[in-house]
């Protein structure tokens, strides 16, 4: 074939869009191979929770977009809040689809990705015996789930009120209406679901809790990059919108500071 024959081919192949794509970046190493095994909780709804015996909610859905943007296939383990940090350090899972909440002693035993969310905890007390705020409730129990950085949090803004707790929300839920405890405190979604379920309990003061990420050990730099990057393409191309909007009902708005932190994220549609 002579040279000016070679140049046409060359050209037909490229108008036909004949030469293969560049191949897809490989997936991240994880702790077996083109598998993202991920800790869940089966009691946090909406965001994490078990529903016709699969698992279920916010970070569930938005987890499985990122993992297919990585190339990866997701396998879920049940797990408690106490022992998923060390779990995730022991490489017993890759990450966790938890609402967790980044803190110095956390930061110590993980890494934690950029922010998938702001926490709010509320107050829930029975509306037969109120508890308007912390900081009068002193000589009161209020249950916190185990494990929970929600702990430190109460004992810094109610150092007066007595900590009661419990393995799980429903637990929690259990003693309050039972009158044992006075209060629960917990995740500002939890909060909302629970008072809608529960005619005799309401919710009153909010809190600002921080920033929630996800846990990867500190070993794996690669699969922490990874999730960061797939993270930013699921919030900037309204994934994580859609899901919220989802999962919540139209009282809950996306944190401010989350557009802030994915600049193009797309505000959700008036409800």
């Amino acid at each position: 074939m002579n040279r000016l024959r070679r140049f046409v081919v060359l050209g037909l192949t490229l108008a036909a869009g004949l030469i293969a794509p560049a191949a897809r970046a490989a997936p991240p190493e994880t702790g077996t191979p083109g598998e993202l095994r991920v800790a869940y909780r089966t009691d946090d709804k909406p965001v994490s929770f078990l529903q016709d015996g699969q698992p279920a909610g916010l970070l569930i859905d938005f987890t499985n977009a990122i993992a297919a943007r990585l190339g990866l296939r997701v396998t879920y383990v049940s797990t408690t809040f106490a022992a998923m940090v060390p779990a995730v350090r022991n490489h017993q899972y890759d990450t966790a689809a938890f609402g967790v909440l980044v803190t110095p002693e956390r930061q110590a035993v993980v890494n934690f990705t950029t922010a998938i969310g702001y926490g709010q905890a509320q107050l829930v007390s029975r509306k037969s015996a109120p508890l308007a705020k912390l900081d009068d409730a002193g000589g009161k129990t209020v249950a916190v789930t185990t494990g929970s950085a929600l702990i430190p949090l109460l004992q810094q803004i109610a150092p007066k009120v007595t900590i009661k707790q419990f393995p799980n929300i429903a637990s929690s839920i259990n003693a309050l209406v039972a009158g044992q405890i006075d209060g629960l405190f917990t995740g500002i979604a939890t909060a909302e679901r629970v008072v809608e379920q529960h005619p005799g309990l309401e919710a009153t003061q909010t809190v600002e809790s921080g920033i929630n990420a996800m846990p990867v050990a500190k070993d794996r730099p690669e699969l922490l990059a990874a999730l960061d990057r797939a993270i930013a393409a699921t919030m900037k191309d309204g994934t994580y919108t859609r899901l919220f909007a989802k999962w919540n009902p139209p009282t809950m708005a996306i944190p401010e500071r989350l557009f802030s932190d994915y600049p193009g994220m797309p505000r959700p549609a008036a409800r």
